[in-house]
């Protein structure tokens, strides 16, 4: 059971990266009408830092994105398995540790952005 929320809650992160995607993808990273993000007023004002605020959150939340699919991936084959193979404490630390990892990923171009 725990093995089914674990690759359900990385799927949903993988989708809200995929969202993160999109809107860089867009060029809507800076336009406070399409979402809640804090730009700081100087990269909202220049075309430039403009372009590397989309690029910093398209390119960052893909890898995230695509970070967060594997151990769904991985854990299908156990969901989808008749023996009921219960994760043990180590594994879940570790499914934990990578998870971290992940988030760190997907917040670095928001640390970037703000910094530029």
């Amino acid at each position: 059971m725990e093995d089914t929320v674990v690759a359900l809650l990385f799927l949903m992160f993988a989708l809200v990266n995929g969202y993160g995607v999109y809107v860089g993808y867009r060029g809507w990273v800076t336009d406070p009408e399409k979402h809640g993000w804090p730009i700081p007023d100087k990269v909202r004002d220049s075309p430039e830092l403009t372009r590397v605020a989309n690029s910093l959150v398209t390119r960052w939340c893909a890898v995230s994105s695509v970070l967060a699919l594997i151990p769904a991936v991985a854990l299908m084959p156990r969901i989808l398995s008749e023996f009921q193979i219960e994760l043990s404490i180590k594994e879940l630390l570790a499914i934990a540790a990578y998870g971290m990892v992940v988030s760190v990923v997907a917040g670095y171009p928001f640390d970037r952005i703000s910094r530029l």
